[in-house]
């Protein structure tokens, strides 16, 4: 009866419509120092400036546009009630904008097993999907939803789905990447109760879900978390739905096992037989949790004429330490022979992995929580996984600030940036949580180049992508000598825009890119000491 009053409020509290808006000037307060970052990253981004709210889970999406969107949960400390907003950013994360937020008319509730996609390949189209489950403080049993906002205004449209006593939540879509065997995107959504995961498929642009199937069952096992992603390859270009779900002794253990399946042979089908990956390895058979997922959707196949699927994982050292490994498939669609790898043999505490693919460059994109170090590294590895336990290190610490106590860390991709972008929840000093964003080539997320000493700095590139000509503003404070510079993404120098001397002002410089071959570029940004970056696209 409690969890049915529960519903019918939260109902409610979506159909009243009573946005709240954002409070500027949140305290700023003492961090953590760390080591200097990679310049690939800039300044920590907050996603939400709000007082009096304790923010405790963020997740992101970019839409086909590189409009970005991210939902913040909280809880409200003067309505001691938790909330949610969702935000927007259209300059690849450098400021956010409010489009809309909740309070809920609850007390002891929150909001967990978040997840949020955009699907549309138009503005006029565009979509935001949210997941969620919203369950008491105490209870890791809730009602699960899944909600559709518009993606200009951020306007509430509708329910897609409400199912009580749900454990985990997770949303995911075919991208850009549509599946041959459907006339509109796809939305894929999959979610466990203590004894069944459930999968429910949209093929009709995200209006319903017009397809729901059970993935696996069980009688003496307690489903816990999943994960869902998608996988295309030429070679496979129905597309498939992948889970991983972690399935635990009961609801008090700690760990338990991983289990994978996917859709066969197309993105609507029944699941394969579940594969249980710790069963691969005698020492981690019921010793891993929290799984999270990522397989190759792109326009090319792996070394193998198939598609890659990682399954990253925690892994039980001890009761109190845990370390983060995985599970990789090169033939994803067709076998169950996944290959177990670690990416480090640092006795350090690592947990709360994320893992994604970027089709741009054909790599896995990873991170998670170093808690020994209060860091969160970027990691990249190739499509084949040539050398899984050897991984490409973009930032051992993308996060400026190292008061980290959960962050929850999230890697996604942004299709204008064509690369990664990273948020997560940091502590300030007043011990509320505040939601975070940085991006790799991504300098001028935030970074006031002129404000930290530097003599100059880019202020933009347009347009991007561009055809012909593309032009860079940059604004010098004092005079200096700038050097503008063209690479390809593996470092060979392609151009140069400019080198030579500008007094203090703002100047735009115009440089035709007819001679480069279609693809991304980087330009570098060189004035005395200070080396900036970022990237751009031709496209023809």
């Amino acid at each position: 009866m409690k969890a049915r009053f529960t519903f019918i409020i939260f109902i409610l509290f979506l159909l009243t419509m009573e946005g709240i808006h954002a409070q500027h000037g949140f305290p700023g307060g003492a961090v953590v120092p760390l080591k200097p970052q990679s310049p690939l990253f800039g300044k920590d981004i907050i996603i939400f400036d709000s007082l009096n709210v304790n923010q405790n889970d963020v997740v992101i999406c970019s839409a086909f546009n590189g409009w970005l969107y991210a939902i913040v949960t909280y809880y409200d400390s003067v309505a001691s009630k938790p909330g949610l907003s969702l935000m927007q950013s259209v300059d690849n994360g450098m400021t956010w904008a409010y489009l809309y937020g909740k309070v809920s008319p609850v007390t002891g509730v929150k909001f967990r097993s978040n997840s949020i996609v955009a699907l549309g390949d138009s503005v006029s189209a565009l979509k935001i999907f949210w997941a969620t489950i919203y369950s008491d403080s105490l209870s890791s049993l809730g009602q699960g939803f899944v909600y559709r906002f518009n993606g200009i205004t951020g306007n509430y449209e509708t329910q897609l789905f409400s199912y009580n006593g749900l454990s985990s939540i997770a949303l995911s879509s075919d991208y850009n990447y549509q599946a041959s065997g459907s006339s509109y995107p796809t939305l894929g959504m999959v979610c466990s109760t203590p004894t069944q995961i459930a999968f429910h498929c949209s093929s009709n642009g995200g209006v319903s879900f017009n397809n729901s199937q059970i993935v696996a069952t069980t009688s003496n096992l307690y489903f816990q978390k999943v994960a869902l992603n998608y996988g295309r390859s030429p070679s496979w270009s129905t597309g498939r739905y992948f889970v991983a779900w972690e399935a635990q002794a009961s609801q008090l253990s700690t760990s338990g096992h991983v289990y994978t399946a996917h859709t066969e042979p197309d993105f609507n089908s029944a699941f394969t037989t579940p594969v249980c990956l710790d069963s691969i390895d005698p020492t981690l058979i019921n010793k891993v949790r929290n799984p999270v997922i990522a397989c190759q959707f792109s326009g090319s196949d792996n070394d193998s004429s198939n598609l890659t699927e990682v399954i990253m994982l925690e892994k039980e050292l001890s009761s109190v330490n845990y370390d983060i490994g995985g599970f990789y498939n090169l033939q994803a669609t067709t076998s169950n022979h996944f290959t177990e790898f670690s990416i480090s043999t640092s006795p350090n505490n690592k947990s709360e992995p994320d893992i994604n693919f970027n089709p741009f460059d054909s790599t896995f994109m990873l991170t998670y929580y170093n808690s020994t170090l209060h860091t969160l590294p970027f990691l990249t590895n190739d499509v084949n996984l040539a050398n899984p336990y050897v991984w490409n290190t973009v930032s051992s610490a993308y996060n400026d600030n190292g008061n980290l106590v959960s962050p929850l860390p999230k890697v996604k991709l942004n299709y204008l940036e064509q690369s990664g972008m990273d948020a997560w929840i940091s502590v300030e000093s007043n011990g509320s949580g505040v939601a975070l964003f940085d991006a790799p080539y991504s300098t001028y997320t935030g970074v006031s180049e002129i404000n930290s000493g530097s003599p100059g700095r880019v202020t933009g590139v347009y347009p991007n992508p561009c055809n012909s000509d593309i032009t860079v503003y940059f604004e010098m404070q004092t005079t200096g000598k700038v050097t503008i510079s063209i690479y390809s993404l593996v470092g060979q120098t392609e151009g140069i825009i400019t080198n030579q001397n500008y007094p203090s002002g703002k100047h735009q410089l115009k440089y035709n890119v007819s001679n480069l071959s279609p693809g991304t570029y980087i330009y570098t940004f060189k004035s005395g000491d200070f080396l900036t970056s970022g990237k751009f696209t031709v496209i023809r």
